[in-house]
Protein backbone atom coordinates (compact mmCIF):
# COMPACT_ATOMS: atom_id res chain seq x y z
CA UNK A 1 0.00 0.00 0.00
CA UNK A 2 1.34 3.48 -0.75
CA UNK A 3 0.58 6.72 -1.47
CA UNK A 4 0.82 8.76 -4.92
CA UNK A 5 -0.07 11.71 -6.32
CA UNK A 6 -1.28 11.78 -9.43
CA UNK A 7 -2.71 15.08 -11.68
CA UNK A 8 -3.17 16.75 -8.20
CA UNK A 9 -5.12 14.18 -6.04
CA UNK A 10 -3.54 12.01 -3.23
CA UNK A 11 -4.22 8.23 -4.10
CA UNK A 12 -4.24 5.92 -1.49
CA UNK A 13 -2.62 2.82 -3.59
CA UNK A 14 -3.99 -0.57 -2.01
CA UNK A 15 -3.33 -2.88 -4.54
CA UNK A 16 -2.87 -2.31 -8.11
CA UNK A 17 -6.45 -2.41 -9.29
CA UNK A 18 -7.67 -0.88 -5.68
CA UNK A 19 -7.33 3.02 -5.25
CA UNK A 20 -9.26 5.75 -3.25
CA UNK A 21 -8.62 9.35 -3.12
CA UNK A 22 -7.06 10.62 0.33
CA UNK A 23 -7.15 14.09 1.76
CA UNK A 24 -3.73 15.80 2.48
CA UNK A 25 -5.07 16.75 6.06
CA UNK A 26 -5.63 13.52 7.13
CA UNK A 27 -2.01 12.40 6.33
CA UNK A 28 -0.87 15.39 8.23
CA UNK A 29 -3.06 14.37 11.28
CA UNK A 30 -1.95 10.86 10.74
CA UNK A 31 1.25 11.51 10.99
CA UNK A 32 0.69 13.69 14.60
CA UNK A 33 -1.75 10.81 15.61
CA UNK A 34 -0.04 7.86 17.97
CA UNK A 35 -0.42 4.59 16.50
CA UNK A 36 -3.17 4.12 18.88
CA UNK A 37 -5.35 6.46 18.17
CA UNK A 38 -5.39 5.96 14.41
CA UNK A 39 -8.61 3.44 14.51
CA UNK A 40 -10.65 6.40 16.07
CA UNK A 41 -9.33 9.00 13.23
CA UNK A 42 -10.23 6.19 10.72
CA UNK A 43 -13.90 5.92 11.94
CA UNK A 44 -14.69 9.75 12.78
CA UNK A 45 -12.89 10.97 10.05
CA UNK A 46 -11.42 8.95 6.97
CA UNK A 47 -14.47 6.40 6.54
CA UNK A 48 -17.41 9.15 6.75
CA UNK A 49 -15.87 11.22 3.96
CA UNK A 50 -15.44 8.30 1.44
CA UNK A 51 -17.97 7.79 -0.99
CA UNK A 52 -19.89 4.20 -1.27
CA UNK A 53 -17.44 2.87 -3.82
CA UNK A 54 -14.71 4.05 -1.90
CA UNK A 55 -16.20 2.70 1.18
CA UNK A 56 -16.61 -0.29 -0.32
CA UNK A 57 -12.88 -0.78 -1.34
CA UNK A 58 -11.85 -0.12 1.85
CA UNK A 59 -13.67 -3.01 3.30
CA UNK A 60 -13.09 -5.51 0.38
CA UNK A 61 -9.27 -4.63 1.46
CA UNK A 62 -9.03 -4.47 5.20
CA UNK A 63 -6.78 -2.27 5.57
CA UNK A 64 -4.68 -3.03 8.97
CA UNK A 65 -3.39 0.42 10.50
CA UNK A 66 0.10 -1.03 10.49
CA UNK A 67 -0.17 -0.80 6.56
CA UNK A 68 -1.86 2.60 6.47
CA UNK A 69 0.69 4.18 9.25
CA UNK A 70 3.59 2.85 6.78
CA UNK A 71 1.95 4.56 3.57
CA UNK A 72 1.33 7.83 6.02
CA UNK A 73 5.38 8.23 7.17
CA UNK A 74 6.57 7.02 3.21
CA UNK A 75 4.27 9.98 1.82
CA UNK A 76 5.89 12.90 0.41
Amino acid sequence: MRLERIHGVLMLHITPELHISFHDEWVEQLRALPYDQFGEFIRSTIYPALSDKERKLWNKATISNRDLQAAVQAAI
